[in-house]
């Protein structure tokens, strides 16, 4: 098949084309955090808009307004063996989002997580995607995160087998 972003197939561009992608319109939410231990949770934001090339001061607004809005300035400076998993996955949003991706992409957000701290991850990515306007595609197994979905689309050995429209 084809995956059409903005008139593009990103399955067989050119690399560098794909890269560009990645970097801009795609936001990767990931069960396991993807943190880089080595780095604080102020740093692990930073990165991806290192990589972009954002001017300083742009990334530092950046990440104090993400930072902010997951409450987590105050684990900023931390590790993120120092922080809740909760905390981590909170992390790993703001980095997600912080090149502005028109896309979310978020694979099993809250396996990680206690029920608590699952339902507001879970609430904050429905919160985001309904005020910063964001294509939020969340991959589970819970039906109680699929129940939140607007569209659900079932996948059972391979093959798609119900679409439901809340």
């Amino acid at each position: 098949g084809k995956v059409i972003l903005d008139g593009q197939d990103i399955l067989t561009g050119e690399e560098n084309e794909l890269a560009e992608i990645r970097q801009h319109k795609l936001g990767f939410v990931f069960q396991d955090f993807m943190l880089l231990n080595g780095l604080t949770i102020r740093e692990n934001i930073f990165l991806p808009q290192i990589i972009a090339g954002k001017p300083k001061s742009q990334m530092e607004q950046n990440t104090h307004t993400l930072l902010e809005v997951f409450s987590i300035v105050e684990i900023a400076e931390k590790y993120p063996a120092e922080v809740s998993g909760g905390q981590k996955q909170r992390a790993s949003i703001a980095r997600a989002l912080s090149n502005n991706p028109s896309i979310i992409l978020a694979d099993e957000p809250t396996g990680n997580l206690d029920s608590k701290s699952g339902g507001e991850v879970m609430k904050m990515l429905c919160d985001l995607r309904a005020k910063m306007k964001k294509t939020l595609i969340v991959i589970t197994h819970d039906p109680h995160i699929a129940e939140m979905a607007e569209r659900r689309f079932t996948i059972i050995d391979g093959v798609l087998s119900e679409v439901t429209v809340r």
